[in-house]
């Protein structure tokens, strides 16, 4: 009967139609005495060792090398998986022993080695739920140096600061205590105005008297069709004043007493109108609110397009003077 072939060690599988039945016999119960001593060492798995698993590993090999069938194949699988499950429980049971280093002989024979000593500020009953404390001396006596010669045979690397927690010589911090200094005044100090209800009266008074002549004004430009809005608004000579005209005019159309009316062929027009009664309202009369945008570019712009040489609303006087003790406005 021809030998298993093997490949870098390993036992190749070579089917065999037609196996000698008394060696398939054999085979099969050498598996099943294989099987049950891997059963019989997973139940008493914590007297076992990783050597007991690797004899039975070297077993299972020795026997594999003997598969000629896909049926013995698997007898040779099932003992594989009880194999890693032992192994993965052998892992999970393994622990490290917590007296396989004891720190206090080991603190006691350095210091004897450098000639100090070292005992415990308690007894050892008390050390298991309470943190261990030591008598140390005077260290400042003990022979460092003995010990740095011992410790440089072991090793090659450079001594570095790395491993120090913070630094040799903790210097207290002290507090920076800020400095003010105090502005003094150039020149004459003078009060904020304050504002009262008399000032806050004449200001909307000024603001009603500017609608109105706006409205007046545009009761002179405006024909049967109205007139145009940019050309009536902007004024060439005042950014601040173009500004200012549409808002007033925008209190016009508020109230009803103006209204803009804008085509799609047409350039928008805004002409005067009777202000909606509530009879208007309650047939249906809505109004509509729009945002419009004026910055000095598009303001430049319009006046180039619609050719603007001169207001149609007068520019008005800009006012110089400081304010007075009679209110906040000159």
């Amino acid at each position: 009967m021809p030998e298993p072939e093997t490949q870098e060690g390993h036992a190749v599988f070579t089917y065999d139609p037609h196996p000698d039945v008394g060696e398939q016999r054999e085979l099969r119960r050498e598996y099943r005495a294989l099987l049950a001593t891997a059963q019989n060492t997973r139940r008493h798995l914590p007297e076992s060792s990783l050597s007991d698993l690797n004899d039975m590993v070297r077993v299972g090999d020795e026997l594999y090398n003997k598969v000629k069938a896909p049926t013995d194949g698997l007898l040779d699988s099932r003992f594989l998986l009880n194999l890693s499950d032992m192994g993965a429980e052998m892992i999970r049971q393994m622990r490290v022993e917590t007296d396989a280093f004891d720190m206090d002989e080991y603190l006691h024979t350095i210091a004897r080695y450098i000639g100090g000593h070292v005992s415990h500020t308690q007894s050892r009953a008390h050390r298991d739920d309470e943190e261990t404390q030591f008598l140390v001396g005077d260290v400042e006596q003990w022979n460092w140096e003995k010990l740095g010669r011992l410790a440089a045979r072991h090793t090659h690397r450079a001594p570095v600061s790395e491993h120090l927690l913070g630094p040799l010589q903790a210097m207290p911090r002290q507090r920076k205590v800020a400095r003010t200094s105090r502005l003094v005044p150039e020149g004459e100090q003078v009060a904020p105005q304050q504002l009262d209800r008399e000032d806050m009266t004449e200001s909307e008074n000024e603001t009603s008297r500017l609608v109105l002549a706006i409205a007046r004004r545009l009761e002179e430009c405006s024909g049967e069709n109205g007139v145009p809005l940019f050309p009536f608004a902007l004024n060439p000579h005042s950014f601040s004043d173009s500004v200012e005209n549409l808002f007033y005019i925008s209190f016009l159309i508020r109230d009803g007493k103006a209204a803009i009316i804008d085509e799609e062929d047409s350039d928008p027009m805004l002409l005067l109108s009777e202000e909606p009664t509530d009879e208007d309202r309650q047939a249906g009369l809505t109004r509509r609110q729009i945002v419009f945008e004026l910055d000095m570019p598009l303001w430049r712009d319009l006046l180039q397009l619609y050719d603007i040489q001169e207001p149609m609303i007068p520019t008005r006087t800009v006012s110089t003077s400081l304010p007075s003790s009679s209110g906040w406005y000159s």
